[in-house]
């Protein structure tokens, strides 16, 4: 590997890092269901559960896994107040 291509893998996995890290940071705009009772416990829920889940498994510098591992974490979490069709919404 030449030093040209060496410094691109550099910059390259540095732009990974810091999307991942926005990643794990910024939740999903939430989108309710029509029938959705409560939008604003809902969407604190969701916030919390992202940073909570997605967030801690993001960032896990002990047990770094690939996003479609975390996803499926994520998925299988607790939503407190996210209603069910919230849920299946988001994961659309």
């Amino acid at each position: 590997m030449g030093l040209d291509v060496f410094i691109t893998l550099v910059y390259l996995k540095a732009l990974l890092d810091e999307h991942c890290r926005i990643v794990a940071a910024e939740p999903p705009a939430m989108q309710h269901a029509p029938n959705c009772q409560n939008h604003e416990g809902c969407a604190e829920d969701w916030r919390a559960v992202w940073w909570n889940g997605m967030g801690r498994l993001l960032l896990d510098a002990r047990n770094p896994q690939p996003f479609d591992d975390v996803f499926k974490c994520f998925k299988s979490l607790e939503f407190g107040r996210v209603a069910d069709d919230c849920k299946n919404v988001m994961f659309m």
